[in-house]
């Protein structure tokens, strides 16, 4: 009897804790909640040009932002880049903040081509993955390989780009 006493009294100290702490506004950011009470998501834009000529130094950059709040303190973002049907040789870059929930990085395309950059990001608890195409130069359709990650829309998109 002397033991469940014991256990009550301390899961009763370990619940008034915990209410003090959130009393104070001591939430993890991961229990970063709106006015309803939701958890909010965050969201990760890439703001990198979709064009770009052989040789330029393109810079890598994504927006991370939870509900109306740029995030300064992202866990990771990491900006993993592929030529279109060769993801198995591409290259991951880390992003370095650089202002209001912008992380930037930037890379050389050496080769015209199709390619994408897909932005690894942890944030507040949450992993999101946004990926984006870029158009180095003027590629020929036939260079355009899958490689198994696309949607279907990067041969039309490429086709649609050598048709204007």
């Amino acid at each position: 009897m002397r033991k469940v006493w014991m256990g009550l009294g301390l899961i009763a100290v370990m619940t008034t804790a915990g209410c003090g702490a959130e009393e104070a506004g001591h939430n993890s950011p991961e229990e970063q909640v709106d006015a309803e009470g939701t958890l909010e998501m965050i969201t990760v834009e890439i703001i990198t040009s979709e064009t770009a000529e052989p040789g330029d130094e393109v810079r890598l950059a994504a927006e991370v932002v939870q509900g109306t709040e740029a995030v300064a303190d992202a866990d990771e973002v990491m900006f993993e880049v592929w030529k279109s049907g060769r993801r198995e040789q591409g290259e991951m870059i880390e992003g370095i903040h650089t202002e209001n929930g912008i992380y930037e990085a930037s890379r050389v395309f050496e080769e015209k081509g199709l390619y994408f950059i897909q932005a690894h990001t942890s944030a507040r608890g949450l992993h999101i993955m946004p990926q984006q195409e870029i158009t180095v130069g003027n590629p020929d359709s036939e260079s355009i390989e899958s490689d198994g990650n696309e949607t279907g829309s990067a041969m039309e998109n490429m086709e649609n780009h050598l048709e204007e």
